[in-house]
């Protein structure tokens, strides 16, 4: 039974309402939080003025990056972010210069920082739009290639000739991870192949264990592993292999 899921076609989300009110609402937020540090900054003496005007800059410049990182979408992956970080930092600060700036603080010099964190800005954002796309693609291609082979792929005997890497501790599920290789026949051709194989502790796999290897007959030498039930019958032509080497890794205890 294939159980291979296979991800829907990579699509960029829209922005929905609440992620038009998310960004305006924070863009908002650090604007007004540079204005206010402006205006703060010539009200109180020179060493505090300055000290109080970055505090507020600065807040208002993390509430901006912690929205835009927090706000998500739907989808069956949960969403993505509306900007990458990179993208938020030059928004961010793009805004709060501009309000710095239009709140009398900085001049042209902080003007120009604005400016040129903004042309920054779209860039990063295009950027982290093809990157996140082309990830998912490459998600999806594997999962396609993993359900044709579970579908398409043909299937032969092979013998374990070889188990390596033992995990020395268990993960969440308490499995265990090995490095099998595997040797099997391919349009009359004899071939080896390593696969990697969790496995419970209590069933082990060992040289000369009987298996299955399946692949696209386009590519032979990319299979995919599954060992026999040890409680199933053995085919009578797919006998333990005898001479196969004998396995010098022990597993912890």
């Amino acid at each position: 039974m294939d159980d291979t899921v296979v991800p829907d076609e990579p699509r960029w989300p829209g922005f929905s309402g609440g992620r038009w009110f998310g960004a305006g609402f924070f863009a908002v937020l650090v604007a007004a939080g540079g204005f206010g540090a402006a205006r703060a900054r010539p009200a109180l003496p020179a060493a505090e003025g300055w000290v109080v005007a970055g505090l507020a800059l600065f807040g208002a410049f993390l509430a901006f990056v912690f929205g835009q990182l927090t706000a998500r979408g739907g989808g069956p992956d949960g969403g993505v972010p509306v900007f990458g970080a990179g993208t938020a930092v030059l928004a961010g600060t793009a805004l709060g210069a501009g309000g710095a700036a239009a709140g009398g603080w900085g001049g042209w010099p902080l003007a120009a920082v604005a400016l040129l964190a903004a042309a920054g800005a779209v860039p990063a954002a295009r950027h982290s739009r093809r990157w996140w796309l082309a990830d998912r693609t490459e998600q999806r291609a594997a999962a396609l290639l993993e359900r044709r082979i579970r579908t398409e792929g043909e299937a032969v005997r092979a013998t374990v000739v070889k188990v390596a890497g033992i995990s020395e501790e268990p993960n969440h599920e308490g499995r265990y991870w090995a490095t099998l290789t595997v040797r099997y026949e391919a349009g009359g051709v004899g071939r080896s192949a390593q696969c990697p194989l969790s496995f419970p502790a209590h069933s082990r796999p060992r040289p000369g264990d009987p298996a299955t290897v399946r692949f696209l007959p386009a590519d032979p030498a990319d299979v995919r592993l599954e060992l026999d039930d040890p409680d199933a019958p053995q085919d009578a032509d797919a006998p333990r292999d005898a001479d196969a080497p004998q396995d010098t890794d022990a597993l912890a205890e």
